[in-house]
C-alpha cells in the first residue's frame, strides 16, 4: 500500500511538471481611434500648390499576442502510459505472495522407519524386570507411589502408551502405503506382536502383584504354590511373546 501511494504521488507530481500554464492574455492595448473631424466646407480659394509634408499616419495595429508555450498532447500521454506501466510494475511486485513450500507428505519408507525405531524402543523397555517392577509398585500400595516415584522404569513406563500409539499410526500408514504385500504383511505382523507383548507384560505384572499379596496374606502352601506357578507361566509367556515380536521387527528392518 506504501509503494502505491508513493507512486501515486509521484504522478501526479510528473503530470504536474509536463503542464505549463499558459501566462495569462496581455492585456490589448487599443490605440484610440481616429476622431474625424465634422465636414465643413471651406471657402472656394484655390490655394497655391504646395507639397504637403509627408506624414506617418499613428500605427493603428493591435499588438501581437505574446507566444503561449504549451506541452504537445502526444507527449502527455506518453508521460501517463509510462505512469500507468510503472505504477502496475510495483504493484504487481509488491502484491506477490512469497512462494511457500509445501512439506512433502511423509512416503513409505518413512513410515516405516517411525514404525521401526518405536517399536524397538518398545521391544527394549518391554522386558521381565519392568513386568516385576511393576507388580511390586501395585503391591506397595501403590500405585500413585510406583508412578509417580522419580525413577527411570516409572518414566519408562509412563512412556510406553504414547510410543505405542506412535508406532501403531507409522505402521498402519506404512501397511495402507506399502508398495508390496511383503511390505504391508510386515507391518501388520509387527503391530499384531507389539500388542501381544504388552498383554503378556501386563500379565506378568498382575501375576507378580498376585504373589506379593498371596505371599502376604498368611496363605496355604496350595495357594502360594498357585500363585507362583501364575506367576512362572506368565513369565514364560512374556518371553514367548517378545521373541514373536523380536522376529516381526528383523523383518520389518529388511524395509526401513
Amino acid at each position: 500500500m506504501k509503494r502505491v501511494m508513493i507512486m501515486l504521488v509521484l504522478a501526479a507530481t510528473l503530470l504536474a511538471a509536463c503542464q505549463v500554464t499558459p501566462p495569462p492574455d496581455a492585456t490589448v492595448t487599443t490605440a484610440p481611434g481616429d476622431t474625424t473631424p465634422p465636414e465643413t466646407t471651406p471657402p472656394e480659394t484655390t490655394p497655391p500648390e504646395t507639397t504637403p509634408p509627408e506624414t506617418t499616419p499613428p500605427d493603428t495595429t493591435l499588438p501581437d499576442d505574446e507566444d503561449t508555450t504549451e506541452t504537445p498532447w502526444w507527449l502527455l500521454i506518453l508521460v501517463g502510459l509510462g505512469i500507468v506501466i510503472l505504477i502496475a510494475v510495483f504493484v504487481t511486485r509488491g502484491s506477490k505472495k512469497k512462494i511457500v513450500v509445501a512439506p512433502t507428505a511423509p512416503n513409505w519408507k518413512d513410515h516405516a522407519r517411525t514404525g521401526y525405531a518405536e517399536a524397538r524402543w518398545l521391544y527394549d523397555a518391554m522386558g521381565e524386570d519392568m513386568a516385576v517392577w511393576r507388580g511390586n509398585a501395585q503391591f506397595d500400595g501403590a500405585t500413585a507411589v510406583g508412578m509417580s516415584a522419580a525413577t527411570s522404569k516409572a518414566e519408562t513406563w509412563q512412556k510406553l502408551n504414547d510410543r505405542m500409539v506412535s508406532s501403531s499410526d507409522a505402521l498402519y500408514a506404512l501397511e495402507a502405503a506399502a508398495p508390496d504385500q511383503r511390505s504391508a504383511g510386515a507391518a501388520r505382523n509387527t503391530v499384531t506382536t507389539l500388542r501381544g507383548a504388552r498383554d503378556a507384560l501386563d500379565a506378568r505384572a498382575e501375576s507378580r502383584f498376585a504373589y506379593r499379596t498371596a505371599e502376604a496374606s498368611n496363605p496355604s502352601s496350595e495357594q502360594l504354590m498357585g500363585a507362583r506357578e501364575r506367576e512362572v507361566r506368565s513369565s514364560r509367556n512374556l518371553v514367548e511373546a517378545r521373541n514373536a515380536f523380536a522376529k516381526a521387527l528383523t523383518d520389518l528392518s529388511t524395509i526401513a
